[in-house]
Order: structure tokens, then C-alpha cells, then sequence
């Protein structure tokens, strides 16, 4: 025999054996009457028939676009799996972007930077953004006079925009800091221990 043939003969049937591996499909029931399809060999104590791929098992009618074949059904059920991973997915980002913030604190550092006195923007620099804050409305100022004719002035009080910066305690500083601020400037700093 040439050995050219015999190379091409064995080709052959690598070929076939592989074409024919690849091709295969199993389809089975379990004791629970569930059917199973699968490229891989069942287990040995079940009884598989090997199902066409391309195989209709119920002619579909004239206009329908229903789905009857094995290959048509498994891309659907990938399609849907697509889908609902891509829900999954979204779900956790969102729960992850309504989950509370993990508290920054203020280290001790850039707590004996903060002076009153300072703005609000050398505030914000020093000790960075708070974990929480709150708007107080306006702080009534001391009196002070105005002109109001020629020869006329009166006393009239002056209204601060008043706001309170807190920091909260984490397990490397256990300490709350809230920075009052007013009008823009640093009113008070108070500083105390929580854990």
C-alpha cells in the first residue's frame, strides 16, 4: 500500500472520528421526568439517544416563528441567560451605588490644620470633603448701624449663611469632628471621642 494513500486514508478518519464528536447531542430523561440535552456523554446509568441538531421535532406552521430545533432552542435559552446576567449585572451597581459611603474621618494631622477663621475653601483643602453636612439656614449677627437718610442711621442686623461640617469616627481615628461654619468662615471645631 503507498504511503501517501495510507496518510490520506488516515486523515480521513481523524477527520470523520472528529466531525462526528463535534455533530453528537444527547438527549436523555432523568428519573424526574426532566429532559436533558447535552454535547457531553451522559452518565452511563441513563439511557441517551444521539438527537440531530437541525432535527425538527414538530413541523412549525407557515407563518410561525417558533423555534423547533435543538440548535434554535439552545441560542435562545443563551440569549435569555445573556439577559439575565446583564440584570444581574445592572442590579449589584445598583446596589452598590445606594449603598452608604464609607465614613472618611479626619485624621488627627489635618485636624490641628484646621484654624478658625479660615474660609471655607482652605477648609475643604486641608481637611478634604466631610462625610456629612448640614445647612442651618441663617445666623442673625450682632447689630450694626445704617444709613438710612442724610443725617439718619439705625441699628439692622446682618443674616450669615451657617452650615456644619461633620466628620465621622473610623476604626484608625475614633474621633467625630464637626467644624461650624459661618458666613463662610470656621466658627467653631469641636472634637470628641465616640468608640
Amino acid at each position: 500500500m503507498d504511503t501517501r494513500f495510507s496518510g490520506f486514508l488516515l486523515a480521513l478518519a481523524c477527520g470523520l472520528f472528529a466531525a462526528s464528536l463535534h455533530a453528537q447531542i444527547y438527549r436523555w430523561t432523568d428519573q424526574n421526568g426532566n429532559v436533558h440535552y447535552s454535547n457531553l456523554t451522559p452518565p452511563k446509568s441513563v439511557t441517551a439517544t444521539v438527537v440531530d441538531p437541525d432535527a425538527k421535532e414538530v413541523p412549525p406552521a407557515v407563518q410561525s416563528s417558533e423555534c423547533y430545533t435543538v440548535r434554535c432552542q439552545g441560542e435562545r435559552m443563551e440569549e435569555r441567560q445573556r439577559r439575565r446576567d446583564d440584570a444581574e449585572a445592572r442590579a449589584a451597581a445598583e446596589r452598590i451605588a445606594s449603598s452608604p459611603k464609607q465614613a472618611r474621618g479626619l485624621e488627627f494631622r489635618r485636624y490641628i490644620s484646621v484654624q478658625r477663621g479660615m474660609t471655607e475653601g482652605e477648609l475643604l483643602g486641608i481637611a478634604g470633603e466631610p462625610d456629612l453636612k448640614a445647612d442651618h439656614g441663617v445666623a442673625i449677627a450682632a447689630p450694626t448701624t445704617v444709613q438710612i437718610g442724610r443725617h439718619l442711621s439705625t441699628a439692622a442686623r446682618t443674616g450669615l449663611v451657617m452650615k456644619t461640617y461633620t466628620y465621622l469616627p473610623t476604626p484608625a481615628d475614633p474621633f467625630t469632628t464637626t467644624v461650624t461654619l459661618v458666613g463662610g468662615r470656621v466658627s467653631e471645631i469641636e472634637r470628641t471621642r465616640k468608640f
